[in-house]
């Protein structure tokens, strides 16, 4: 069995004049709903094996809050999932080490919501259980009967849980 969690970034602060979009960085607000998101999946019993995410700067924060209290065993920071479509995010899952059963990814909009939605379209929560858009900081959470990633898509895997950092009592914004 092999467990995927898809962690959209945290809520970044707005691009200064003249500032690359990777090097966003995580607000006040930001940081505090990715600890609270990152607390969330430890009480529902998430454990990573390993971390991806993507090398932007608001997604190397958010990983770096959800690995102050979820510790995983390995970590690596991919410049492939920047803004990766979801083709290019299932890619990547299929290449997972078969010797790790539960992974996540930090990444970014639109690639994580396609993908999520794609993947919750087929189980019995059916599409909707992502919402009307992956708000920053969300997390949608899939478990698959596969015993190796490659097989991970195929095999059905099905939702196991969404939320959002809003229904955890934080507040929007920065």
């Amino acid at each position: 069995m092999k467990d995927l969690v898809l962690f959209r970034h945290a809520k970044a602060k707005p691009a200064l004049p003249g500032q690359d979009d990777r090097d966003r960085r995580l607000g006040g607000r930001g940081r505090e709903a990715a600890l609270a998101m990152s607390r969330w999946m430890r009480d529902a019993g998430w454990r990573p094996g390993l971390v991806l995410f993507s090398t932007a700067v608001r997604t190397r924060q958010t990983a770096a809050m959800a690995l102050m209290v979820l510790p995983a065993d390995r970590l690596a920071g991919e410049d492939g999932l920047y803004l990766a479509d979801a083709r290019a995010l299932r890619a990547r899952v299929g290449a997972i080490d078969p010797a790790v059963d539960a992974a996540m990814i930090v990444g970014h909009n639109p690639g994580l919501e396609d993908l999520a939605r794609a993947l919750a379209t087929d189980g019995p929560r059916g599409e909707a259980a992502i919402g009307p858009r992956m708000a920053t900081g969300a997390v949608a959470w899939f478990r698959s009967p596969s015993v190796d990633w490659r097989g991970f898509f195929a095999a059905g895997p099905a939702l196991v849980a969404t939320m959002a950092p809003e229904e955890l009592g934080q507040p929007r914004g920065r």
